[in-house]
């Protein structure tokens, strides 16, 4: 009987100790998600409580809409992700390779180059918002110009995007920075024998061999991009024109208005942005990524 009784609570355990966890996913991840997609299909009151069903009603809404909001916030959307994880990858990728090598000033550029990591993206949009001023800003200033880069429908979304590229900078140049940094001196000895230049180096060695850390950065920055909100709110509010207007944007304008439903509705439709791009990242990663 002892015997039972011990292996009864070894087998009892393991599920005690990962109930706490079990339970937090469950009330703030899949209660949360279900709720949405219940919400998404019926009618609720100003607390989000439901009161009827409403079928695609709301659906329908959004997809028709007459000023075809939600096609344009798609688009915008999609555009923001592959403007910011372009720059950010190309700026953080050509400051690790510049930095590969170590030297006495190392950890100096290393830590000025990984600082915006440490700057919450309120602050660091409330800084830019006074650099990009249309009236006073910094950047007018120095250039002794009067552009609207904010207020103006063909720049904002590009100042928009640089803010979120500088805000992302700090973990891809440490992420990319590692990558370089393991492949095999040995390796890059034997191509500088062969004759092989810096670029070539970089694009027929280093490159690939980091290829892990450069696809983990592409789609982190990616999905990063699509749900990002503080730099949109706090530099355009969405504008102008709606020319900044993304999913993650739309989702919280629609729920300030009372709209319930439609915030809802396209909370699911980032979901569906976000888990295709998953998707694709899993089935790519055995072609696009070598490892050593």
């Amino acid at each position: 009987m002892g015997s039972k009784k011990k292996s009864l609570g070894v087998k009892i355990l393991p599920y005690l100790l990962i109930f706490p966890v079990c339970l937090s996913v469950a009330l703030f991840s899949f209660y949360p998600f279900v709720k949405t997609i219940v919400s998404s299909f019926s009618v609720t009151d100003e607390f989000g409580g439901w009161i009827r069903w409403a079928g695609t009603t709301f659906w329908q809404m959004i997809v028709e809409s007459k000023t075809n909001d939600f096609g344009k916030m798609v688009r915008t959307t999609l555009v923001f992700a592959v403007m910011n994880f372009t720059m950010t990858l190309s700026l953080a990728g050509v400051l690790a390779f510049l930095t590969t090598k170590r030297t006495r000033l190392s950890k100096i550029y290393q830590t000025l180059f990984a600082l915006p990591m440490a700057v919450a993206s309120a602050t660091a949009s409330i800084v830019w918002k006074f650099i990009l001023n249309s009236e006073g800003g910094l950047l007018n200033t120095w250039l002794g110009t009067n552009i609207e880069w904010l207020n103006d429908p063909k720049i904002a979304i590009w100042m928009v995007s640089i803010v979120t590229a500088w805000c992302h900078l700090g973990h891809s140049y440490l992420f990319l920075l590692a990558g370089f940094r393991s492949v095999s001196a040995d390796v890059q000895e034997a191509a500088i024998v062969d004759g092989a230049g810096r670029f070539t180096r970089a694009f027929r060695i280093m490159i690939p061999m980091a290829s892990p850390q450069i696809f983990f950065v592409v789609f982190t920055n990616i999905i990063s991009a699509l749900k990002t909100f503080t730099q949109i709110n706090l530099l355009t509010n969405g504008g102008p024109a709606g020319a900044t207007s993304t999913l993650m944007y739309g989702i919280y304008w629609r729920q300030y208005k009372g709209e319930y439903e439609a915030a809802c509705c396209l909370s699911i439709v980032l979901f569906l942005v976000i888990f295709l791009i998953t998707r694709i990242q899993f089935l790519s990663e055995k072609k696009l990524v070598h490892y050593q």
